[in-house]
């Protein structure tokens, strides 16, 4: 199903996943303070007629489960009496079947249901977050997206099949004590007690167990980060003994707190699983040793009451084991919502973020220019946003078919400045026009797609996403002049290892994807930086002239002052502030 196929159509299985998900979330938490105001037991509005068609397969599997316990003891009875019954032993074995089929299908269906569901909610926000701004995937933290994005999942997937097993005991279980109030009345009263004492006992501990799960949760977090950044960092600790020792007590100090929190965790489930299974075996014990003596007359009754009473430790465990799977699949939909929910935000808030959009084509430009214009990095303390990094007053302008010099110290704003002109951050203020086409401060689309990029921090996917069979030509031809071709598959589509190329080869591999893009305006941000002598002089002395020469308009961010002829225009940056430092004529020098 497409992300614009109508998600209320009952005839996909998401949308019944969509509404199973969903009721998960209408379960307030309970607490014992007021446990007979709470809400917990308050149940959600179905009004999906497929999920109410799974509902009314829970009802016929504990129907038939119930009927599986009733014939075993009619059976009991006439044997007790010396009698057998081929009616009663067919039944038994129909109803039999019939329970594994319900049982089979409704954990089945229901778990397709959600998962695919999941995939729904999975592609419908990835497709969301692939719509923020650069700015607003950097105010995220990178925990929150993957767990937005990944790790809420996992937790849920794996817990569908034991809530789905629990709502099924659930039903056998209401079934079943009707069948024990139906064999005596007293008996189910004594179970009934010994059931409200066991939900009370739950209620005295689900909050708190709720807490550790959430807990365990961030502490988890904390010793993920901890991992990576010790794998990330390897080279570093290697030469610090000192810095591996503090790293190694700040790991131990995270996994000790995980393992607090989960303990706790544990023994809270303990807890709450000890107290149903002893509760199961008190159920019949009461009617073992209460029954008699409060009503003789049932004496006679006492084995099938006690069969019947026997056959719910085996929904009531299950409805024990369902319920922290409960819990940690609430936390999780709770999670995914949430974070849904943030991208939401930030995507009403941003302008004409439609990627759809349909405006004229750019590309035919002449110069792009930007006027006064100012952006601000958000800072971490609310306290020093006034003091965060601005770049601001920006005046400068790109010829089409130019090669434009951008030089400036670390943190002077030169990527800033790349990312504002590529249309990547939103302005604070300031214009930016295309010939006389004015663009959004958000920019559409169609201004993004002027400009092929190798940032300082670029990424390379797996495999040449976006290449035509024109571009996977062109990619091959590149690969081959910047001599990485043999570090590559035959087919390129079929894609490649980045992990096993060296820092140059991946700059080297980046630019050919870029160049295989065929974009108007090509943005270099210091990619000769790891390169050899022999290639640095190919890029500036070979490489950006032939681009120049194809109709390409080149900004390249570099140091390389002995290079500095090969550009049409020079801008230098310092504390967010740019200026022209000189023009190329004819292939003059420039000075800063």
């Amino acid at each position: 199903m497409s992300l614009e196929q109508d998600p209320a159509d009952k005839r996909d299985p998401s949308s019944v996943g969509d509404t199973l998900l969903r009721y998960l979330t209408r379960f307030p938490q309970p607490r014992w303070k007021n446990p007979f105001k709470s809400k917990f037991l308050k149940m959600a509005r179905v009004d999906s007629p497929s999920v109410k068609g799974l509902l009314g397969v829970a009802v016929l599997s504990a129907a038939f489960g119930t009927a599986v316990v009733y014939f075993l003891n009619a059976e009991s009875k006439l044997v007790g009496e010396e009698q057998y019954s081929v009616f009663a032993a067919v039944a038994f074995l129909v109803m039999l079947v019939c329970y594994r089929f319900c049982q089979r299908f409704l954990i089945a269906q229901a778990s397709k249901s959600i998962e695919a569901a999941m995939n729904e909610w999975r592609q419908r926000i990835v497709a969301k977050v692939t719509k923020l701004s650069l700015r607003n995937i950097e105010d995220f933290s990178e925990e929150a997206i993957t767990d937005g994005l990944i790790k809420n999942y996992g937790p849920l997937s794996q817990a569908i099949i034991t809530i789905t097993a629990g709502v099924e005991c659930l039903s056998l279980l209401i079934f079943m004590y009707f069948y024990v109030i139906f064999l005596s009345p007293l008996a189910a009263l004594l179970t009934g007690i010994v059931g409200v004492l066991t939900v009370l006992g739950y209620l005295s501990v689900s909050a708190r167990l709720a807490d550790t799960l959430r807990e365990s949760a961030m502490s988890n977090a904390s010793l993920d980060r901890s991992m990576e950044a010790g794998i990330k960092g390897a080279k570093e600790l290697r030469l610090n003994t000192s810095k591996r020792t503090e790293f190694l007590e700040d790991a131990r100090s995270a996994s000790s707190q995980l393992y607090k929190n989960r303990s706790a965790s544990a023994s809270l489930f303990a807890e709450v699983l000890a107290s149903g299974t002893t509760a199961s075996y008190l159920m019949a014990g009461s009617v073992i040793f209460i029954l008699p003596i409060l009503n003789p007359q049932e004496k006679d009754e006492i084995a099938r009451i006690v069969v019947a009473v026997l056959f719910l430790i085996g929904p009531i465990g299950g409805v024990i084991g369902s319920i922290q799977q409960f819990n940690i699949a609430r936390f999780s939909v709770l999670g995914i919502m949430k974070f849904e929910e943030e991208v939401d935000a930030c995507l009403d808030k941003n302008e004409d973020t439609d990627d759809n959009d349909s405006a004229k084509d750019l590309a035919d430009f002449d110069i792009i220019r930007l006027e006064q214009v100012k952006y601000s990095h958000r800072s971490a303390l609310a306290a020093d946003a006034e003091h965060a990094f601005s770049v601001r007053e920006l005046n400068f302008s790109i010829e089409q078919g130019s090669i434009t010099f951008i030089t400036g110290g670390n943190g002077s704003g030169k990527t800033t400045i790349l990312r504002l002109l590529a249309g990547l951050y939103p302005r604070e203020r300031g214009d930016i026009h295309v010939d006389d086409t004015l663009i959004n401060r958000f920019p559409t689309q169609n201004y993004r797609d002027l400009f092929a990029s190798v940032f300082a921090d670029f990424h390379l996917f797996a495999k040449p996403y976006a290449l035509d069979a024109d571009g996977v030509a062109r990619l091959d031809n590149w690969l081959t002049r910047l001599h990485v071709r043999g570090k590559f598959p035959a087919d390129l589509n079929a894609g490649y290892d980045t992990q096993a190329l060296s820092t140059g080869q991946k700059k080297r591999l980046a630019l050919a994807l870029a160049l295989a893009e065929d974009r108007p305006v090509l943005i270099l941000d210091e990619w000769a930086a790891d390169q050899d002598p022999q290639t640095r002089k190919f890029f500036y002395r070979t490489l950006l002239p032939e681009f120049r020469a194809s109709g390409k308009t080149l900004v390249v961010v570099t140091h390389d002052d002995r290079y500095f002829d090969c550009a049409d225009h020079h801008y230098h940056v310092e504390e967010g502030r740019i200026t022209l430092a000189t023009e190329g004529q004819d292939g003059g020098d420039f000075k800063q």
